[in-house]
């Protein structure tokens, strides 16, 4: 069965979206009755922490689930 995509995830979704730190990224955000789960790659730690406040700033988040890939190491730098 197919999860359907509710409005909380379209509002974290937006709120990644809309901001110019995380926007370039292509974070996915998942909603289970209000734990949003972040998934996808980013190239710094920071973004990744970024993403996550943002998502947690959402009306209607209860908590945040960071899955989110830190590619740092495809720089040269150490993760």
């Amino acid at each position: 069965m197919e999860k359907t995509i509710t409005d909380l995830q379209l509002a974290a979704q937006k709120a990644l979206l809309d901001d110019s730190r995380t926007k370039e990224h292509g974070i996915e955000a998942l909603d289970d009755n209000g734990v949003i789960t972040l998934k996808g790659g980013v190239p710094t730690r920071d973004v990744s922490e970024t993403a996550e406040k943002i998502a947690e700033g959402v009306f209607g988040v209860t908590s945040v689930i960071n899955s989110l890939e830190v590619r740092e190491s495809e720089q040269g730098n150490l993760v």
